[in-house]
Formats: structure tokens, sequence, C-alpha cells
């Protein structure tokens, strides 16, 4: 059973946090409060974090095994790129104008598995 923290719980996100935390433990996060609401309803651990904000994102994944990112398409690279700075695993589905091979080599110093 993994530790797994979901970056946005929209309509993706909050499907995955669901669907994962039947085998996993799982905490959504997201500046929504009414979409944690429901989360939270359904059993699951939420976090109203602003993850836009790089040191709360670093300080709020650091005791996760694998992190998810289901954020819009404009803060996904950004997203992405300061959880490979932390040195944590990501799946990311986020779509995004920028390259997400630029961050290869970010993720190969911080022996990171990055997929997006």
């Amino acid at each position: 059973m993994a530790n797994i923290i979901i970056l946005g719980a929209g309509l993706v996100g909050s499907v995955m946090a669901k669907d994962l935390s039947i085998n996993h433990n799982v905490c959504s996060v997201d500046y929504n409060q009414k979409a944690l609401d429901i989360l939270s309803k359904n059993g699951i651990d939420t976090a109203y974090t602003d993850i836009s904000n790089k040191l709360a994102l670093q300080k709020i994944i650091k005791d996760y095994d694998i992190v998810v990112g289901a954020v819009p398409g404009f803060m996904g690279y950004e997203m992405m790129k300061n959880v490979i700075e932390v040195g944590k695993n990501i799946v990311d589905i986020s779509f995004y104008p920028e390259d997400p091979f630029r961050l290869d080599k970010l993720a190969k110093e911080k022996n990171v598995i990055a997929v997006m």
C-alpha cells in the first residue's frame, strides 16, 4: 500500500483519488474547498493548499511515496519541475505547451521517475 498525493481535485483528479484510495493511502490537494469537501465525504484525506506556491508544494509532498499531477495545463510544467526538484516520483496527466522532455536531465540528476 503506497502513500499517494494527488495534486488537483477537479473532474479527473477526484476520480483518480477515489480509484486509488481503494488500495492505497491517498491525500488529495487543491485550493478549491468545495471539491475537497466532496472527497472528504468519501473518506479521502484532503489538504487545502495552493500548489502554485513552490515552497507549499514541496512541503506538502515530502512525506508521500508517489505524486500524481492532475492540475490545469497552465500549472502543469512548473508543478512537475517543482516535484522533480524535491526528488519525488511523479505521474502527470497535465497537458501543457512546454516540452516535458526539458525536465529529463533534472529527473535523471534527482534519480526520479517522471511519467507524462
